[in-house]
């Protein structure tokens, strides 16, 4: 089963990302660190869980953890998706790594969790601070995950051929706390005590990129968020991104966008076109 990588662009100020599927909905399979909530607004969705399929219908819910693949098929529907940043989650608690959420049918967890999502799809057109509200019910969400549906995770210490591989998850965690400080492939294989090759195989086997592509992905993706979503300057936006100068951020996203951030900044800025996907030569 192929599965593609998801790096996810959160929303403004918060550490997840919020958004409403509607219409004819169709995703490959893909995975990505954060945990997420879909919530079904309006008809039936079809979602695969590393391939276990389960049709949610109107105002039902389904969690899927960190790194499980998944795909969402609708001929028309509409839904609420939720993402939380894992980094987000393990500010809470580090030793994440080794717990899965479950939720279980007709629990009180599922009834709170319900709740917090309907209230949450509520949000979306308000335009009385959205944000600060969805904040309030982000925490309150991983609360509930955290307090009432969290469980050892089987998975967590072990190696295999699969995206669970906890080097590869520990190197992505890596990357997201230290993406502003200098570091190489080599170095962080040598912090998880393993050989670079075996990182750099792996990485690519999981991610679908290269360990360098993906730090720089990373890197123009917390650089275009402050530009963009928090109103930074060039030279703001160089720093958030890790970048070591306004000029190899310039040309970094340049090569990667086809365009230089004042460009891209205006095209955000005019609503005329989205971020574009990247395209690394």
């Amino acid at each position: 089963m192929n599965s593609e990588f998801e790096l996810i662009r959160y929303n403004g100020k918060l550490p997840a990302q919020i958004e409403i599927k509607q219409g004819e909905i169709s995703t490959p399979y893909h995975w990505h660190k954060e945990i997420e909530l879909i919530y079904v607004l309006d008809g039936a969705l079809e979602i695969n869980v590393n391939n276990t399929a389960q049709t949610l219908h109107t105002d039902e819910f389904r969690l899927i953890n960190s790194v499980e693949n998944h795909r969402l098929s609708a001929d028309k529907a509409k839904c609420l998706i939720l993402d939380i940043s894992y980094e987000f989650a393990t500010q809470f608690d580090e030793s994440l790594y080794s717990s899965v959420f479950k939720v279980i049918s007709g629990s009180g967890a599922e009834e709170e969790l319900h709740n917090l999502l309907w209230q949450l799809s509520r949000t979306v057109n308000e335009s009385d601070l959205p944000d600060l509200r969805q904040y309030s019910l982000i925490t309150e969400i991983l609360h509930v995950l955290f307090v009432q549906c969290r469980h050892e995770n089987p998975n967590a210490v072990k190696e295999g051929e699969n995206i669970q591989s906890r080097h590869v998850k520990l190197a992505l965690e890596y990357i997201e706390q230290h993406y502003r400080e200098e570091f190489t492939e080599k170095s962080v294989a040598e912090l998880l005590g393993i050989q670079s090759v075996y990182l750099s195989r792996r990485f690519k086997e999981a991610t679908g990129k290269s360990f360098t592509e993906y730090v720089l992905e990373y890197r123009l993706k917390r650089a275009m968020d402050a530009l963009v979503n928090k109103g930074m300057t060039i030279e703001e936006a160089t720093k958030a991104g890790g970048f070591p100068s306004k000029r190899t951020f310039i040309a970094k996203c340049k090569r990667a966008y086809g365009i230089t951030p004042f460009q891209l900044l205006k095209q955000q800025q005019s609503g005329n076109a989205p971020l574009m996907e990247l395209n690394f030569k």
